[in-house]
């Protein structure tokens, strides 16, 4: 499995870690209905470790992730849990794709109703496709706090889009 597009959107959020205050980090975002920017990079985060530590199961259930709450108000927390996700991505190896069954509960569904069959490298690129998406709305925070230099362009576009465009250029 190739690794270096989770490395990419990975280093995006730990190069924000590093560069935004803290205040602009924990500030609750009218235009994000309230959340704040360290909400969405916490739900990131999250969202990757639910995976790692679920890897090994047979089944894999992003409702059951921890929601650690000093992930979203300690950029030094946040830092050391994407250098985990990396330092886990680094060993791995193409073995490690294994069957799961991802569940989740839906309102008024039983978890049972929602069984589908995954393998842990589709969910991972699930992990990544969802932290590309939180991205661009962490990019829509930045651009309404006037910090958006702290970013580069690319900072929440998915990379079949980063590839349309550059054939347009073409």
């Amino acid at each position: 499995m190739n690794i270096n597009p989770h490395k990419i959107v990975l280093n995006d959020i730990k190069t924000l870690l590093q560069k935004i205050d803290a205040d602009a980090f924990v500030k609750k975002n009218e235009i994000l209905s309230g959340a704040s920017i360290g909400e969405h990079l916490r739900h990131i985060i999250e969202f990757y470790l639910c995976c790692l530590q679920q890897h090994k199961n047979t089944t894999i259930n992003y409702d059951l992730r921890e929601r650690n709450k000093e992930l979203e108000t300690n950029k030094t927390k946040g830092i050391e849990a994407v250098d985990f996700v990396f330092d886990f991505l680094n060993k791995l190896e193409n073995k490690d794709d294994t069957n799961l069954i991802m569940r989740s509960v839906h309102e008024n569904e039983e978890e049972d109703e929602n069984a589908i069959k995954t393998t842990f490298f589709r969910e991972l690129n699930y992990c990544m496709d969802h932290g590309i998406h939180h991205q661009s709305l962490i990019k829509i925070a930045l651009i309404d706090q006037g910090i958006a230099h702290l970013i580069h362009d690319n900072f929440g576009v998915a990379f079949s889009t980063q590839n349309y465009r550059n054939q347009c250029v073409s």
